[in-house]
């Protein structure tokens, strides 16, 4: 009787049902029914579908909203927000086959709704586990086991930020916290579903994003943290089994598993003197990286003036066609405390900008001027358009932001990736408040690095490092989530440890640099479209300019056909492969742009140790030759000894003998027609 009752309200308020050729989700904007005050929660539902990659549009029309066949409400729904004719319009829209996700249960009128009979506070709830046994489908892409129990928060810190736990009464629990109360629940209602989750959304993105989590991350460096973006394939997923043949924009260059990026903090004299050996090596194989400069021109206690004097060395990274950018005038160790580093005004140069530290605290220091002039420096010493920022040991000031979008900066890379929890791009915030505007500046979070704190990288145990950084970039690889390694180019044991690293990437990666990624995501993100379905053909049109490097992921069951149009109605052909169970990646061949890592494997296998070395060079073949011929020529490719001649397949040279100087080698070895080389580094004692 009820539910007759809704139908006759439907039809006088005039709300039809959703048309399932609308294809999109709806994003309910609850900022103003709810009173709250700024964007931020809108934001982050925002910022979810962003990274699932589904196509939605934003309204805080209710009655909009409900012709949709999927709604995710901006925020929380706070009690009083929606009249009792709204509820009746909500239950009613889910009755007849609506999907509805919401957040931290606020409203009780909607309990039934949502399959519970009741909604606690809690501020001591820090993990969520995932019931991926029971429910498989909603867990597509979680897999491993820091995805199947998501961090909110570290307990040993205090109390976290309150979430919801529930009570069932029909729904059904998705995920229990760690205490066994119920974290997310799915409701049938009539012929819709209703999914709510317990902690507001806003605080498993946002949040994290602005650094204002409770110490959630499990490592702070050279792990793996993938909290952020679990919430996002799970909202996935769920929309995927409520839209048929769901598209959705995939999160790597074309057909690419991933990316990594490549970069490099030149942040002491030593660097300076040691970058030419890194990039040799990377322009050889075929890598544009980027080279963060450390730009002090004062002497000080804390650096001497570095950056003077450099213009060859730096002038040898852009011919070998690397990436120049920015890491701070005095890589102060106090830049992140405001009262030390005040916000400060525009108009800064070398000439009046003099920042000293003194041996306990920088003093004439702003953020405006470390900004400001090591861009300013960098542009007119090398004639460069500087987008990129790193700030020194990765500090954070609160005005960061807001200073590199005044400077007209592109991208920052001064986070850790699993201190924000996500391994995927974000356009920062411009100041960490929930308050803030987004900015345009778009954020690369640093995955792996050459920093260990407690157990710093050595030319002892640089090895077991590259396992750790290769461990990591699988796990972000198969969430086709990028990596950025940071390394600083300070010895020529970290080149090999670079190199070692390279070789273990998945052969489906590829390298890019760190601005070419950040303008694919930028791309991805502003690219909008839609699709058809129709007697099982599936159309995909553009709405907006489509880049040949943006691919899709659609579920193709039972369809016949899939065509792909730009906006202005021109065909675009696609190339496809398995995605998936039943999924396909549509893609475009753009081998331009991307550079392999991964080198061909050669018939003719075999290892070279020590390596760095400082004498003699252990040479080890794989199967049986009679007949081996070797040669030593430098990373240019110019010959430096006459070629040996071996009859065993394992054998010694010795490097002393042939006057080589510090840097990177190549020893060529050929037989029976197989020719292979192996780079090796020699340290001149």
């Amino acid at each position: 009787m009820k539910y007759f009752f809704l139908l006759l309200l439907m039809i006088s308020t005039g709300v039809t049902t959703y048309s399932q050729n609308e294809r999109k989700v709806a994003i309910l904007d609850m900022t103003a029914r709810n009173g709250d005050s700024g964007f931020s929660r809108t934001l982050s539902a925002i910022r979810l579908l962003q990274l699932a990659g589904v196509p939605f549009d934003t309204t805080s029309n209710l009655t909009l909203a409900l012709t949709y066949p999927v709604v995710l409400t901006g925020t929380r729904i706070q009690n009083g927000a929606l009249t009792t004719t709204e509820i009746f319009q909500l239950e009613n829209y889910v009755y007849q086959g609506g999907i509805l996700l919401t957040s931290e249960l606020k409203e009780s009128q909607i309990y039934n709704l949502c399959g519970v009979s009741e909604a606690t506070s809690n501020s001591e709830l820090y993990r969520i586990i995932w019931d991926t046994t029971s429910n498989p489908s909603y867990f597509d892409m979680v897999d491993d086991s820091l995805e199947v129990t998501v961090s909110l928060g570290r307990q040993l810190d205090g109390p976290n930020f309150s979430s919801k736990y529930y009570t069932l009464s029909t729904g059904t629990a998705l995920a229990h916290y760690e205490d066994g109360t119920v974290a997310m629940v799915k409701n049938a209602f009539g012929d819709g579903f209703a999914y709510s989750l317990g902690p507001d959304f806003r605080d498993v993105v946002i949040r994290n994003s602005i650094n204002q989590d409770v110490n959630a991350h499990r490592t702070y460096n050279n792990g793996f943290e993938p909290t952020t973006d679990v919430f996002a394939f799970v909202i996935r997923n769920i929309i995927r089994k409520h839209i048929s043949n769901t598209v959705y924009k995939y999160t790597a260059p074309n057909n690419y598993s991933s990316v990594v990026m490549i970069t490099h903090d030149v942040d002491s004299k030593t660097s300076y003197d040691t970058l030419a050996n890194f990039a040799i090596f990377e322009n050889y194989r075929g890598i544009k990286t980027q080279y963060n400069l450390t730009t002090k021109y004062i002497s000080d206690s804390w650096f001497s003036d570095l950056y003077i004097g450099t213009s060859s060395q730096v002038e040898f990274l852009q011919s070998k066609g690397h990436a120049i950018a920015c890491h701070s005038v005095g890589h102060f160790p106090d830049f992140g405390d405001s009262e030390i580093f005040p916000f400060g005004t525009l108009g800064n140069d070398s000439s009046n900008y003099h920042p000293f530290y003194n041996g306990i605290n920088t003093i004439n220091g702003t953020i405006l001027g470390e900004l400001e002039v090591s861009k300013n420096l960098i542009e007119n010493d090398f004639n460069v358009d500087v987008k990129s920022f790193r700030s020194g040991h990765l500090t954070y000031p609160d005005s960061l932001v807001l200073g590199l979008e005044m400077l007209g900066y592109e991208f920052n890379s001064s986070y850790s990736a699993n201190d924000v929890l996500t391994g995927f791009p974000f356009y920062a915030l411009k100041t960490q408040s929930f308050l803030a505007e987004q900015s345009t500046v778009l954020e690369l979070p640093i995955t792996i690095s050459d920093i260990f704190p407690d157990l710093p990288i050595t030319i002892d145990n640089y090895m077991s490092k590259v396992q750790i950084w290769a461990d990591v970039t699988r796990r972000y690889d198969r969430n086709n989530a990028s990596t950025v390694l940071l390394i600083h180019p300070n010895r020529n044991y970290k080149l090999t440890a670079q190199e070692a690293y390279l070789e273990l990437l998945p052969e489906t990666m590829k390298g890019m640099s760190f601005e070419a990624f950040g303008t694919f995501w930028r791309k991805r993100d502003s690219l909008k479209y839609h699709s058809e379905l129709q007697n099982n053909a599936l159309t995909v049109t553009m709405d907006s300019e489509y880049d040949n490097l943006l691919s899709f992921v659609i579920d193709t069951l039972s369809l016949n056909s899939i065509s792909f149009f730009d906006m202005n109605g021109n065909p675009i052909e696609m190339n496809s492969q398995p995605f998936g169970t039943s999924q396909k990646l549509y893609f475009q061949e753009d081998p331009s742009l991307v550079a392999e890592i991964v080198e061909k494997t050669n018939p003719l296998n075999f290892s070279v140790f020590p390596n760095p070395t400082g004498s003699i060079l252990n040479v080890n073949v794989e199967g049986n030759y009679s007949d081996l011929e070797a040669t030593i020529y430098s990373i240019d490719g110019q010959q430096i000894s006459e070629p040996e001649k071996f009859k065993n397949t394992s054998f010694t040279i010795n490097l002393t003998q042939k006057n080589l100087k510090t840097g990177m080698y190549f020893i060529q070895l050929k037989t029976e027609g197989k020719i292979n080389n192996k780079r090796f580094i020699f340290i001149q004692k």
